[in-house]
C-alpha cells in the first residue's frame, strides 16, 4: 500500500495535485470562516454580556431600590462596588435625589443604564444605575475564542484534507493506477482485457474500464481482418513479384519527366544488349532507347489524348554492328491516391517476330537466286509509282540464247548466267532505279523519271555488260549471252500499268524476233511501234 501510495505521489500525479487544491482550498475556507466567526462571537459576546449585564441588575435591583429609597449613600456604595468585582464591568454609578455613586474611576464607555423602580410604584422610577460594560475585557475574550475556533477550524480542515486524499487514494487514485498498469502491460490482439476495481463496478472508473475493454474488443477484431489483409497482401505482392521480376518483357514504372521509379531485371538485360549503362533517366517515356523516338512521343500523345492504352512497335537505337531489336511498346497511365502520375511502359521484344516478317516479306518480294525483286515485289513498287503519279520507264529484258546455254551446259549452269546477269543489272542502275526477275530469263528494269535518252544509255550499257562472254569453269567454257530489250513510259505510253506491261513486252519480242536481222538492235520503245507491229507475237 505504501508503494502504491509513494508511487502516486509524485509532483505531476493527480493525487498530488487533488491534495493542492483540497488543502488551499481548506486554508482559504478556514481563514474565512475564522475571520467569519471571530465577528460573529465579537457580537455574540457583547450580546451575552448586554445579557450579563440585565441578569445582574435583575440580582440588585431590589437593594438597589431600597439603597434609592431610603437614600443609603453607603448601601448605595456597596450596590456599585459588588457590581465592579463581576468581570464584564468595568464601572458602576447610582443616582437618585442628586447623589451619585461610582465604584472606581474608570471612564464609563458605551455605558448601559438601568432604571431603578419604586419598591411601591412599579411605574415610578426613583433613579438610575449606570454600567459600563468591560469592553477590553469582552474584546479579548472574544479573540481569544475566535482564535481557538480558527485553529480548530484549520486542524478540521487539515484532519478533511488528509481524509480527503486517502479516501481519493484509495476510490480514485489507486483504482486508476491499477488500470493504467493494466492498461500499459496489455498488448491489442493477444486476449488480455482490463478488471473493473472493487466497488467500482458501477461507476464511472467501471464504466471506462468496460469502455476499455470493448475499445480492446474492436481493435482485437481490427487487427484479426488487419493481419489477414496483410497475408493476402503479402502474398499478393509476393505473386506480383514473381512475375514482375521473372517477366521476360522489360517492365518499368517513371514519372513522365522520365525518372525511373522501378523496373525488373529484364530492362537490365536489354540495356546490356543495347551496350548501354542503367541510369536514373533515359528522357521522357525512355526516348533515348529508340531509333525514332519522335513517333513514340507521338503515338502515346494521341493515345492518351483519346483516353487509351499506347501501344506500338518501335525500333531501338542500336550500333551499326549489333543486330536490329524491335519491341513492342505498351504505355499505360497510372494515376495514385496522391493524384501524382506515372507511366507503366512494357516492353516486348518482337526483334525475331520481326526478322520473321522481314524474311517473309523478302522471300515473297525478292527472288532467292538473284537477290533482286520477283515480279511480285516489282509490281508493288510500279503500283507506288503509279500512286504517286511519278513518270517512269518500264523496259523488259529477255535474254538471247539462255535457252541454247541451259539445255547444253545444264541448269546450274543457267543460274550461274541469271546470276551474272542480275550482278550487272545492280551495277548498272542508278540509285532511285530498281530491277528485278521478271520469270525464267526475262528481267525488268523500273526507270524513275528516265527519259528517253536515260534509258537508252541505262539499256547500252546493261547491254554491252550482258554480252561480255562468261567463263564456265565447270566446263572450262566461254560463253555469251544477249539480250533484248522492250522500253515503255508513263505516263507518256499509257496510264493503266497493264497496257504499258503490254507495250514493252510487244517491243522486247519485237526486238527479239528481229535479232537475226538486225543484231546491232537491242533496244525498241514502245511508241516506235506501227499498227501492223502491234500484234500478238509467238514466244519463242
Amino acid at each position: 500500500m505504501l508503494k502504491w501510495f509513494i508511487v502516486s505521489m509524485n509532483k505531476s500525479a493527480l493525487l498530488v495535485r487533488l491534495a493542492i487544491v483540497i488543502g488551499f482550498a481548506s486554508i482559504a475556507i478556514g481563514f474565512l470562516s475564522s475571520q467569519l466567526f471571530y465577528k460573529l462571537t465579537f457580537n455574540q459576546e457583547v450580546a451575552i454580556t448586554q445579557q450579563s449585564l440585565g441578569s445582574l441588575y435583575k440580582t440588585i435591583a431590589a437593594t438597589a431600590a431600597t439603597a434609592a429609597y431610603l437614600a443609603e449613600k453607603d448601601l448605595a456604595q456597596e450596590v456599585v462596588d459588588g457590581l465592579a468585582t463581576n468581570e464584564v464591568v468595568l464601572n458602576a454609578k447610582m443616582n437618585f435625589e442628586n447623589i451619585d455613586v461610582v465604584s472606581n474611576t474608570n471612564t464609563f464607555v458605551e455605558p448601559v443604564v438601568f432604571p431603578i423602580q419604586s419598591l411601591f410604584e412599579v411605574d415610578k422610577s426613583i433613579g438610575t444605575l449606570v454600567i459600563a460594560p468591560n469592553i477590553q475585557y469582552i474584546e479579548e475574550r472574544a479573540r481569544q475564542l475566535a482564535f481557538d475556533n480558527s485553529k480548530a477550524m484549520i486542524l478540521q480542515a487539515f484532519v478533511v484534507t488528509i481524509v480527503a486524499i486517502f479516501v481519493a487514494f484509495f476510490l480514485i487514485t489507486r483504482p486508476m493506477i491499477e488500470i493504467a498498469r493494466a492498461l500499459h502491460k496489455t498488448v491489442p490482439g493477444e486476449g488480455n482485457r482490463l478488471t473493473v476495481p472493487d466497488f467500482h463496478q458501477n461507476s464511472e472508473l467501471g464504466e471506462l474500464v468496460n469502455d476499455v475493454n470493448v475499445l480492446l474488443d474492436k481493435t482485437e477484431q481490427q487487427f484479426t481482418r488487419e493481419r489477414k489483409l496483410r497475408k493476402e497482401i503479402e502474398a499478393l505482392e509476393k505473386r506480383f513479384r514473381m512475375l514482375f521480376e521473372n517477366s521476360m518483357s522489360p517492365i518499368i514504372l517513371m514519372e513522365p519527366r522520365g525518372n525511373i521509379i522501378l523496373f525488373n531485371v529484364a530492362f537490365e538485360t536489354i540495356l546490356e544488349k543495347l551496350n548501354l549503362q542503367l541510369k536514373k533517366s533515359f528522357g521522357p517515356l525512355l526516348e533515348n532507347l529508340f531509333a525514332e523516338p519522335e513517333k513514340l512521343l507521338g503515338c502515346v500523345e494521341l493515345a492518351f489524348a483519346n483516353d487509351e492504352i499506347a501501344t506500338g512497335e518501335f525500333k531501338l537505337q542500336t550500333s551499326e554492328d549489333s543486330a536490329s531489336v524491335w519491341v513492342q511498346v505498351v504505355v499505360t497511365s497510372v494515376v495514385n491516391e496522391d493524384l501524382r502520375e506515372y507511366y507503366q511502359i512494357t516492353l516486348h521484344d518482337i526483334s525475331k517476330r520481326k526478322k520473321e516478317l522481314e524474311s517473309l516479306a523478302y522471300q515473297a518480294d525478292y527472288d532467292k537466286l538473284t537477290k533482286l525483286y520477283n515480279r511480285q515485289g516489282l509490281e508493288k513498287e510500279i503500283d507506288v509509282f503509279a500512286e504517286q503519279q511519278r513518270p517512269f520507264c518500264l523496259a523488259l529484258i529477255d535474254l538471247n540464247w539462255f535457252k541454247r546455254i541451259n539445255d547444253i551446259y545444264g541448269h546450274e549452269s543457267g543460274d550461274e548466267i541469271l546470276i551474272f546477269v542480275a550482278d550487272r543489272i545492280k551495277k548498272t542502275l542508278r540509285t532511285q532505279d530498281f530491277g528485278g526477275r521478271w520469270g525464267g530469263d526475262e528481267f525488268v528494269l523500273l526507270l524513275d523519271g528516265a527519259d528517253e535518252a536515260t534509258t537508252k544509255d541505262i539499256v547500252t550499257r546493261l547491254v554491252q555488260r550482258i554480252s561480255k562472254p562468261y567463263f564456265l569453269r565447270k566446263f572450262n567454257q566461254n560463253v555469251a549471252v544477249g539480250a533484248s530489250v522492250g522500253a515503255a513510259f508513263y505516263p507518256e505510253n499509257g496510264v493503266k500499268i497493264q497496257e504499258i506491261i503490254n507495250l514493252a513486252d510487244q517491243a522486247m519480242y519485237i526486238v527479239k524476233n528481229d535479232r537475226d536481222t538486225d543484231p546491232e538492235k537491242s533496244l525498241k520503245f514502245a511508241h516506235e511501234l506501227v499498227t501492223q507491229e502491234i500484234i500478238h507475237v509467238k514466244r519463242k
